[in-house]
């Protein structure tokens, strides 16, 4: 369908994707704003950032696959 930002929102209710999205310099989208303007919107509304995840020994290893799942989705989905 082409709807990237739509893909990229949804990855990014991921606390991990959100961080390495600001990271790299490219915020998640704010209710439809991209850009310098999403970042705007994420310092004005902090309440919105998904919540840190807690990592255990249990939950340790898959949480670094599931990560790493959502970073290659998210590379291939920038590459289109």
């Amino acid at each position: 369908m082409g709807m990237k930002v739509a893909a990229v929102s949804v990855m990014c209710q991921d606390r991990r994707v959100f961080d390495a999205m600001q990271m790299a310099g490219t915020p998640c989208p704010f209710f439809g704003d991209i850009g310098e303007e999403a970042s705007i919107g994420w310092e004005a509304s902090p309440t919105y950032i998904p919540p840190k995840i807690q990592e255990t020994k249990e939950n340790g290893k898959t949480g670094a696959f599931i990560g790493g799942v959502l970073m290659a989705a998210l590379i291939a989905l920038i590459a289109l």
